[in-house]
Parts: structure tokens; sequence; C-alpha cells
């Protein structure tokens, strides 16, 4: 099993990366975190999963534990494979989508490649108490409504979610969690 690698970035592509190690040169499906600080010709470490099946091989690199862990647990839930685990964590920050899961945010959830609102309620089943990231209050209103308003705005979702999780907000009403919210973004 590969867990880790270290190598030279000397191309980057939307799709890929290819990462010199030694005398070897791989292609890899890069995370979100890995596409967002990437450098051509830069070294960097990477957490690494091979995946393996009977009709092709594919590499996959992340920047830190959490997207790992993201990765391993999303392609733990049915019908969400190594490609759309991948893709989920290109796409959208892993945090962001542990925060989505543990907050039981369907609407969210929804929103990700390859994921429906079936296979968002799945995930919420299989992965709720997975990630010890912290939970949203589901139950209050307030708070879903001002996530609802906020995004119809064009706010993002997850920035959203975790602005809320980083300020305490109980007890407040949806104006005054929304005045708040747009004070600190």
């Amino acid at each position: 099993m590969i867990k880790k690698i270290k190598g030279k970035v000397l191309n980057i592509e939307d799709e890929f990366i290819d990462i010199e190690i030694g005398p070897l040169t791989i292609e890899a499906f890069p995370s979100y975190r890995i596409m967002k600080d990437l450098k051509e010709g830069d070294d960097y470490n990477f957490y690494a999963s091979l995946e393996i099946n009977e009709w092709n091989t594919s590499f996959y690199v992340f920047k830190d534990e959490i997207e790992i862990l993201v990765y391993k647990a999303l392609k733990t839930v049915s019908k969400i494979g190594p490609k759309t685990a991948a893709r989920i964590t290109k796409t959208n920050d892993a945090e962001n989508v542990a925060i989505m899961i543990s907050s039981e945010d369907v609407k969210g959830l929804s929103k990700l490649p390859g994921i429906g609102k079936k296979t968002a309620e799945r995930l919420i089943s299989e992965l709720k108490n997975k990630f010890d990231i912290g939970k949203l209050e589901k139950a209050d209103n307030s708070i879903s409504d001002s996530v609802d308003a906020l995004e119809a705005l064009g706010f993002d979702r997850a920035i959203i979610i975790k602005n809320i999780k980083a300020l305490n907000l109980e007890d407040k009403s949806t104006e005054e969690i929304i005045k708040i919210l747009l004070s600190k973004m």
C-alpha cells in the first residue's frame, strides 16, 4: 500500500498532474487543496491512494490527512466509488464536505458532483459520525433559513457553514444571524 509520495510536479493539467519520483513519472489525479496551491517545478509530499480494478489503475494525491480521510470515507459508501470520491475532493474542500455531512446538509451535499438527494441522504446516514468536526443544530430553523438566504445571495454554502461553525449563534433570529455572517464574510 502506498501512503505518501514525495516528488516534483512536472506538469499541471485540468484533470491530472505529472509527478516525477526518481526515474518514474506518474500521472495523478489531484485534490482541491493541491490544485489551489500547486506550482510546477516544486517538490511536494503528497498523501496518496492507488486504486486498481480490472479495467484500469488510478493514482490519487491529497495535500493533507483530512482530504485523504474524507476521500476514503466517501468511497466506503455504497454506489460511490473511487472516481466519484476523487471528483468530490477535487472540486470541493474536504473539510467543507465533512462539515456538510456532519451537519446533515442534504441540500449542500446534493450539489456535489455525482451526488443526488438519495445519495446525499445515504452519505449522511453512513458517515455522519465519522468526522470529528462538530455539528450544527439541524433543528435550528433560524440557522437553516440563514444559510438558505445567504446562499440565495450568491455566497458559497460550504463557506457559510464554516463561518456558522466558528460563531456562537444560539438564540439569535434569522435576521441577526444574517447580519453577523455578512459582517464576517
